[in-house]
């Protein structure tokens, strides 16, 4: 009988981007990894332009030194139990996709699992359902048991759950993609991320990573971050926060 064909690789989360021979410092097993929490939701257009332009090219540089997570919550707001999405339904189902994808394949934090797809979702012009439908089999994902979960009372507790996490946060978030560093909100510095990931890892490290050099942006080929828009902010447009943070 013929041998069994090869299963697939599995897709990375993040391609390499330094040329072939290259060997990028590793972590120490007594490194403590950058914690980097993505409060964000799945409609807002600057969400979706950091994912797929400023994280997605910190990932692919330093993404041996951090652990990522991502919180689909954001700017919608909590009434009754009932949670309504700043940019409506399509928002929330996407925000629950994320979220069950995310418990299925994430285990033990393993955020380069769920990544693929959930760069994918943020990447589509579709709304987070029709895309998911591509996004998820394409990186290997169970479609019909995440959609499930995003449909049914699991994807509703991890979007509570979710919801109570952002609502938790102190200080409160001002704007989505909001992103806390090792328990410190970036605030602005959002759109440093690349340099302020550099600055926590160790000086050899530093020196040793292409894209921790000041120079980085000049190398041939490179993708410089300087590249990237200035993020489009969403904020929050309940009351309360309007008269904390003023008219945008």
């Amino acid at each position: 009988a013929p041998a069994p064909a090869p299963a697939p690789a599995p897709a990375r989360a993040v391609e390499p981007v330094a040329s072939a021979g290259y060997v990028a410092p590793k972590p120490g097993k007594d490194f403590k990894k950058i914690q980097i929490d993505f409060y964000m939701e799945a409609e807002c257009p600057g969400c979706k332009a950091f994912t797929t332009g400023l994280l997605t090219d910190t990932l692919n540089a330093l993404g041996d030194w951090v652990e990522l997570r991502a919180i689909p919550y954001g700017n919608a707001q909590l009434n009754n139990s009932v949670i309504d999405c700043q940019h409506g339904e399509d928002e929330c189902i996407g925000n629950k996709i994320m979220l069950c994808m995310m418990k299925r394949y994430g285990v033990g934090g393993d955020w380069q699992a769920w990544y693929p797809a959930f760069k994918c979702i943020e990447a589509s012009d579709d709304s987070p359902e029709n895309a998911s439908k591509t996004c998820l089999p394409d990186s290997g994902m169970d479609k019909a048991a995440i959609l499930e979960c995003a449909k049914g009372s699991e994807g509703d507790l991890l979007h509570m759950a979710a919801a109570q996490m952002t609502i938790d946060l102190d200080p409160p978030h001002k704007w989505t993609p909001w992103l806390v560093m090792n328990g410190k909100p970036m605030e602005d510095k959002t759109e440093k991320i690349l340099s302020e990931v550099c600055k926590k890892l160790p000086a050899d490290a530093q020196i040793g990573i292409p894209q921790c050099s000041p120079k980085y942006k000049a190398i041939k080929g490179a993708s410089s971050l300087m590249s990237h828009p200035k993020i489009q902010k969403c904020y929050p447009t309940d009351p309360l926060s309007e008269l904390v943070l003023g008219e945008h």
